[in-house]
């Protein structure tokens, strides 16, 4: 298999990844994604629930910005310090590198495939995204 210019681009992401996982840790990397989805979710509802309260949209939009952080940080917090507790450190590490470099390979993957999708020049041929799709797709 030769690898294509959007195929450097997918591994460099997922190096990134791995070494980005070496230094957060699996506690690190599911506590972000975690305080992601907590985040996601408190802006969703809040932004229904607060329409009767708020009639201004600026006001609006902080107060949900605020809960939106408020919980990101709560959620972020408790899922990092149980991981901690129930992983070691060397494990710690080592799960985060490999998540972390899954992640940065999806990463990839899903921004090689956009780009083809939307006709970019020179993101066509890529080996690993071809390679996935005849598997996945």
């Amino acid at each position: 298999m030769t690898l294509a210019p959007p195929d450097y681009v997918i591994l460099a992401l997922a190096a990134g990844g791995v070494v980005t996982g070496l230094f957060i840790g699996f506690s690190g990397a599911l506590a972000f994604f975690s305080g992601c989805l907590a985040a996601a979710f408190a802006a969703t509802f809040g932004w229904r629930l607060s329409a009767s309260a708020l009639s201004s949209g600026l006001a609006r939009g902080l107060a949900v910005a605020l809960a939106s952080l408020v919980a990101f940080w709560i959620v972020r917090t408790l899922v990092r310090k149980t991981v901690k507790v129930a992983l070691a450190q060397p494990g710690d590490a080592v799960f985060g590198a490999l998540a972390a470099g899954v992640s940065g390979l999806a990463v990839g993957l899903g921004l090689v495939w956009l780009a083809q999708f939307l006709g970019i020049p020179g993101a066509e041929g890529s080996s690993l995204l071809s390679e996935v799709l005849a598997h996945v797709g």
